[in-house]
């Protein structure tokens, strides 16, 4: 339990004022629930007395030392337990939010690495069912185990005050509780963490499985995949029984041992009185109606122990994302106003998991107004070189420069600012057309999104669209075609109007004369910025400033289209395949 206290003390530290509130009310709590007790205690006594005396309970004393008083503590307990409630739901909401929050935050400030270690479903699992498990634990259990223990602590001291050996002997088999929890928390740890692994498991199957159901349905691997979903569901199954099966163990155990207990009270109790070790009735009533409200917290100490144990799992895995160090480091705090140069000397790179560079001795000078053409080989290093541009993955040092200077002393988010990237893979959001195209600059105008969507070619396609702008293209933008989801995005990058433009392939699903439109609306419009573009198709770059072949991670060949073709190298070949028998798979 201390060890999750102490993953979990910078939310205690942040919120120590609604903590301490809400152990106030529990301390109240505590003494309260002791009165209703003495109260049927003293009740008890006086019919004891009128019965020895011969005397009937008179109406005043009835209600005034009797109905009055109960009435009274048992509204102070109903408010009370009300306002504890209330102050602890608040709470519970407030480590809620900050855990979310907090986890938002560190998986949006980490690299491409990151996100090749954690898979989504895994991540998906941790912000859902962790953080769920956390909140619980640090927003109700941590103060529900302090409340408990302190009502067992003043029922035991008022048990010890009718007669000590009877209270010890209670709590001998009770302790038995805590013992159980001691000797198989390790069971109980190693169990739940495989719960929270295989679950995670499980969601990654089911999130693959919902995001490629186009992909699964057109090779008709339903059966396949249904296959392979019920086994990793099967396996999240059985780990769980497991669990479910130690959580039935110790509820039996914990019954068991309040059961012995009790039966001691009544047997020892009533043993005690006829000895006459307890003289009064009242007092043996009060010590086992003290004896139910020394059990029931005790019991309730012993499954919330328990449940730390796997609290400790799930906190664990939440720390892991947020101790998560952003490999990609900045090495001060240097911000730009505008990108006017960049320049690769002797760049050479590798993915993380890799052996091998992608990329070696690459250099290269891109002032700014120009355009560049990146070509080559399928795997060539194409998308490696320009991923560096926004930073995705670390580097070494000194090797890529903006402005004359280290790109590593720059502030990373400033530089993103002034560099537009459209990627391979479509990234769309299940919001309407201008929504999504709007995420390039938040406070467009009409006018200009009006300008980015016909820059992109997309203007022709509104038409064809049930609402237009307010069409709704779906998860993934699943109700569009591979060309207009490209043409989406550039839209949206077209509308950002950064001072470096990068088209990452995205111009593989369009089609030639759609192509050649964004090509000229580039040149047109982009005039005098810096435009990267990355693709296969040979005509989208004929009229670059500067291309550059790649070839397993080297440039190969460089300069214009005129002088590439003199040289009657790779470039030659491809073009001159494409302008005269048709674009060809590279």
């Amino acid at each position: 339990m201390f060890k999750f206290i102490k993953s979990v003390w910078w939310i205690v530290k942040k919120n120590w004022y609604k903590y301490i509130l809400v152990l106030f009310f529990g301390i109240i709590l505590a003494v309260l629930n002791l009165f209703p007790a003495r109260i049927v205690g003293n009740l008890t006594e006086g019919i004891e007395n009128a019965s020895n005396t011969g005397q009937a309970l008179t109406k005043e004393y009835l209600i005034n030392d009797i109905f009055i008083p109960f009435v009274t503590v048992m509204v102070l307990i109903y408010g009370i337990s009300f306002l504890k409630r209330n102050s602890q739901n608040i709470l519970t909401t407030t480590i809620y939010y900050e855990l979310h929050n907090k986890y938002m935050k560190s998986i949006l400030a980490q690299d491409g690495a990151f996100f090749e270690k954690f898979q989504s479903g895994d991540l998906l699992t941790r912000a859902l069912g962790d953080i769920n498990t956390v909140k619980f634990s640090a927003g109700n259990r941590l103060l529900n185990i302090f409340n408990e223990s302190l009502t067992v602590i003043v029922t035991f001291v008022a048990m010890i005050m009718i007669n000590p050996i009877l209270a010890v002997c209670c709590f001998l088999p009770l302790s038995l509780i805590l013992v159980s929890n001691i000797i198989l928390r390790g069971k109980v740890k190693n169990n739940w963490k495989k719960v929270r692994e295989k679950h995670s498991l499980m969601n990654n199957v089911v999130l693959e499985s919902i995001t490629n159901v186009r992909t699964i349905r057109a090779y008709s691997k339903e059966e396949e995949n249904y296959q392979k979903n019920l086994k990793y569901s099967n396996d999240a199954y059985k780990v769980e029984l497991s669990n479910l099966k130690i959580n039935v163990v110790f509820e039996a155990l914990f019954k068991f041992i309040v059961a012995i207990s009790t039966l001691i009270c009544f047997s020892l109790g009533a043993y005690f009185y006829y000895k006459g070790y307890i003289t009064k009735v009242s007092d043996l009533v009060k010590f086992v109606m003290y004896l139910g409200l020394f059990q029931s917290p005790l019991t309730a100490i012993g499954n919330m122990i328990n449940n730390f144990y796997q609290s400790l799992i799930s906190a664990d895995r939440l720390n892991e994302i947020y101790e998560s160090k952003n490999s990609v480091v900045d090495l001060d705090n240097l911000e730009i106003n505008s990108i006017d140069k960049i320049e690769f000397k002797n760049f050479k790179f590798h993915y993380p998991n890799d052996e091998f560079n992608s990329l070696n001795n690459i250099n290269l000078v891109i002032n700014k107004g120009e355009t560049i053409g990146i070509v080559g080989k399928t795997a060539s290093g194409k998308t490696s070189l320009v991923r560096q541009l926004v930073r995705q993955l670390p580097t070494d040092s000194n090797s890529i420069f903006i402005n004359d200077k280290p790109i590593e002393l720059y502030n990373k988010e400033n530089i993103r600012k002034f560099i537009s990237y459209v990627p391979q893979e479509h990234v769309l959001f299940s919001r309407s057309v201008i929504d999504n195209v709007r995420l390039g600059k938040d406070n467009a105008t009409q006018e200009e999104i009006d300008l980015a969507v016909k820059m992109a070619d997309f203007n022709k396609d509104l038409a064809d669209l049930t609402d237009g702008y307010d069409t709704i293209v779906g998860e993934y933008g699943v109700t569009l075609s591979g060309g207009q989801k490209q043409r989406l995005g550039i839209a949206r990058a077209f509308l950002r109007n950064s001072d470096v433009l990068v088209l990452d392939d995205s111009l593989s699903a369009v089609d030639g004369t759609t192509e050649a439109n964004i090509i000229k609306n580039l040149k047109e419009y982009r005039n005098g910025k810096t435009n990267i573009i990355v693709c296969h198709r040979l005509s989208a770059v004929a009229h670059a400033d500067k291309i550059i072949v790649l070839d397993e991670g080297q440039i190969v060949e460089e300069g214009r289209h005129d002088d590439l073709m003199r040289e009657q190298g790779w470039y030659y070949e491809q073009y001159t395949a494409q302008h005269f028998k048709g674009e060809v798979e590279l």
